[in-house]
């Protein structure tokens, strides 16, 4: 998540103002501290601009290397 939002060229507070949320909270799940729900993955791949499930399956094949 952290590489396609930079990949979109935001910032922590970027992406954050977009969703309403604190930079810190956007810090936290980057940094494995906490976990996103479902819903809260979501609206992180639209903010950044991206396909949910597209963003899903590069997740997973990038775990699976």
């Amino acid at each position: 998540m952290t590489l396609a939002r930079r990949d979109a060229r935001l910032r922590q507070v970027d992406l954050a103002k977009r969703l309403g949320w604190q930079q810190a909270y956007v810090s936290r799940y980057e940094t494995g501290e906490r976990q996103l729900s479902v819903d809260e993955y979501v609206a992180v791949a639209l903010a950044i601009g991206v396909d949910p499930v597209a963003l899903l399956g590069e997740l997973l094949s990038q775990d699976c290397s």
